[in-house]
């Protein structure tokens, strides 16, 4: 009368013996990979010890407090696990020119701000690699950006300063940096400055009406011909086309990076450089090999996939975030995609690598 039970008890334990599987305890999905590399990238911080204020359109500026919110993007940063960070972006206009003002307290108050965000981004131990912008142009000269920012510059042609370089993150990816006032206004003598004033004349008559930095009166995308932006030059150009070139020919992945951004649906087209035509051409004409490209410059988020595939990312403004909303990025690198993580007012993006991009 008892031997059907224990049969049955033996039984069981014969088939779990037989289908470990089957136990809740093996079934766990395995983990994700981890990302290729990760990286920080932070835009528009233009910090300056000095009371807050607002755009030309009334937007809020908080510039004392962007030094915090920079001090805590670098914290964050360094406290990331697992998958630490290996370097972080920073997009440019590191300081406001209002740093370089009379209502400024501090004494060398432009270096010395500059000094401040750069000791907030060193707490993040890891490099930080940069870009300048129109800004940094207000208070410094490039020598002063070249060895503060340490942005290693080219010499041209009439001794100028030409802020161009790359970065290899990982196996089969390149970073190329782009100085987008090169040809500008700002800083500028020789043949830049002739031919930055001579396309500003031709475009907008606000110009010679002293009115260097208005648009009004153009429309759509020649709203971009005012002072505060610059173009690419020539020789530059050309050895971006090189580094593309090289980077095809390598199959490694191109990333670019510039402080104003490359394509007019991106973002507001009167931050757009001056021939950013130029910088479009070589984006499709490479894009089995260009995978996205990175800026700042609008102070708002923004996104365009361009139209060979390649995506185009702004990034959100410290300066314009309240004190306490922290703006900063994590990029997360994989082989198919890239993964955008934005705190603050910073916009998420998931950015799917084309298989052509592949390697």
């Amino acid at each position: 009368m008892h031997a059907c039970p224990t049969l049955l008890l033996l039984f069981l334990l014969v088939l779990s013996l037989l289908l470990p599987s089957a136990s809740p305890m093996n079934s766990a999905p395995p983990l994700p990979p981890p990302p290729i590399f990760s990286f920080g990238v932070i835009a528009d911080i233009q910090y300056a010890p000095v009371p807050d204020g607002s755009s030309f359109s009334g937007v809020p500026r908080y510039y004392r407090s962007a030094l915090d919110s920079t001090l805590s993007a670098a914290s964050s940063w360094k406290s990331i696990r697992p998958n630490p960070l290996s370097f972080a972006i920073n997009l440019g206009d590191t300081i406001d020119g209002l740093a370089a003002s009379p209502s400024a307290t501090q004494h060398q108050p432009a270096l010395a701000s500059l000094s401040e965000v750069m000791s907030a981004l060193a707490t993040f131990p890891n490099p930080t690699y940069s870009v300048y912008g129109n800004h940094e142009l207000y208070a410094l000269n490039r020598s002063e950006i070249k060895t503060h920012l340490k942005i290693p510059m080219q010499v041209e042609a009439d001794n100028q300063m030409v802020g161009y370089y790359t970065i290899r993150p990982a196996l089969g990816w390149k970073f190329v940096f782009v100085d987008t006032y090169d040809e500008c206004v700002m800083g500028r003598t020789g043949s830049k400055l002739a031919k930055a004033e001579f396309l500003l004349s031709s475009n907008n008559p606000n110009f010679d009406r002293g009115d260097i930095n208005s648009p009004e009166g153009l429309e759509g995308t020649d709203r971009r011909w005012v002072a505060f932006n610059g173009g690419v030059g020539s020789t530059q150009l050309d050895w971006i086309e090189s580094e593309l070139i090289a980077s095809r020919s390598a199959s490694e992945r191109v990333v670019m990076l510039a402080h104003q951004p490359f394509h007019p649906d991106s973002s507001n087209p009167m931050c757009l450089p001056h021939n950013y035509e130029a910088l479009l051409n070589l984006t499709d004409s490479f894009s089995s090999t260009v995978v996205a490209t990175f800026s700042g410059h609008t102070h708002s988020s923004g996104y365009a996939l361009g139209s060979a595939g390649v995506h185009h990312v702004v990034f959100d403004a410290v300066l314009e975030s309240e004190p306490g909303v922290d703006t900063y990025s994590v990029v997360r690198v994989y082989d198919d995609r890239m993964v955008i993580e934005g705190f603050g007012d910073q916009r998420s993006y998931e950015l799917e690598i084309n298989s052509t991009c592949r390697r």
